[in-house]
């Protein structure tokens, strides 16, 4: 569940037509044009595995945010697109009203307004401390790597805790630990990485774009990762790109340049990525795997790093580099040898996109 608040000193809500996107039975009954003064304005995206612990969760960050700015009446606008793991509408609905209950409950002054239609709206922002706060509630373990097979493809989206597959079930068992910033996935990352250079024996590093779009921890990133592709024979580096990114694209055409060799003798092998959204990073006896911010300025995801998941366990490991082959990886491609290979593949891709955008 995602909350996104505003502490306003005036603000209006004015219904203008019913979605076209969304379930229509979810779709309730328009309001009129409602105006609100000296109110918390509390837009609210129900995520696909929410459930009332997660609402019980958000009422009690309310008492957190009534000391930090006082008591005042909650506006509840439902918006939708705070998140790509968005909830069925029918479920968006409950949870929104059950949400309306539990604070009404607690004796707040709510008003939750329609849900599922494009609204016309203003509000005038008070600009001092706590005007704007943002939250998110993550839920359980189990249910954050259910979300992480949702977004690789293993599991449909409809998939509940109960009915994933037997061998997910048993990673969920594995000590998975939940980081909850970017520094700390930064940390790993870099430890991760400093352990690949003291392993002994052919061992394999399995990459996909890990942050690259922060400078300094990119820097630190790449050098060591073309440290190991030059000083450390031993190791095999599979770098997965998402090709009909420009900026990957370009990167994957500079790996040809700079290490021809290293991918002639295979020591260096590039792969095409069907993920946009996920960094990972896999050694011989960890994982890594961060679910990242969207950045709105440049229109990609790398680098803003909204949380991770890591867990140091040579059987997981060696099971992941299995799955990384099977849902991160564009099998229509495979292994690109060579940079024609390289080439069309970008080719085809930008192709797709083009016929995508004029259907």
């Amino acid at each position: 569940m995602i909350l996104d608040c505003y502490q306003c000193s005036s603000c209006y809500f004015e219904d203008k037509e019913p979605s076209s996107r969304i379930d229509s039975s979810a779709i309730e009954v328009p309001q009129s044009k409602m105006v609100f003064s000296d109110a918390l304005v509390v837009f609210v995206c129900i995520e696909v595995y929410d459930s009332k612990k997660e609402v019980e969760e958000a009422v009690e960050e309310f008492a957190s945010l009534s000391d930090l700015i006082g008591k005042r009446p909650i506006v509840l606008c439902p918006n939708v697109h705070l998140s790509v793991d968005k909830a069925p509408e029918k479920q968006a609905v409950w949870l929104i009203r059950e949400l309306e209950k539990m604070l009404t409950n607690e004796g707040y002054d709510v008003c939750r307004l329609s849900f599922g239609y494009h609204k016309k709206y203003g509000m005038e922002c008070n600009g001092n401390v706590g005007s704007v706060v943002g939250r998110r509630f993550y839920g359980s373990e189990e249910k954050q790597f259910l979300r992480l097979l949702t977004r690789l493809g293993v599991c449909p989206p409809e998939t509940l805790p109960e009915d994933m597959p037997s061998w997910a079930k048993t990673l969920t068992e594995r000590r998975l630990k939940f980081l909850g910033s970017r520094r700390q996935a930064y940390n790993v990352a870099k430890k991760m990485l400093h352990d690949q250079l003291d392993t002994t024996g052919h061992s394999e590093l399995w990459t996909c774009m890990l942050f690259e779009g922060e400078r300094q921890p990119a820097d630190d990133y790449l050098s060591l990762l073309y440290r190991i592709i030059e000083e450390y024979p031993d190791v095999t580096v599979n770098r997965a790109l998402n090709l009909s990114v420009p900026d990957f694209a370009k990167a994957g055409q500079y790996l040809f340049h700079k290490y021809p060799q290293a991918i002639r003798s295979g020591r260096l092998k590039i792969y095409n990525s069907k993920v946009t959204d996920l960094e990972f990073l896999l050694t011989k006896t960890a994982v890594l795997l961060a679910l990242p911010h969207k950045s709105e300025k440049s229109k990609v995801h790398a680098g803003e790093i909204a949380f991770g998941i890591y867990c140091k366990d040579e059987d997981f490991a060696k099971n992941m580099i299995q799955w990384y082959r099977t849902f991160l990886v564009d099998a229509r491609f495979g292994w690109i040898r060579t940079e024609s290979e390289l080439n069309a593949t970008i080719n085809e891709l930008e192709e797709e996109i083009f016929q995508d955008g004029r259907e």
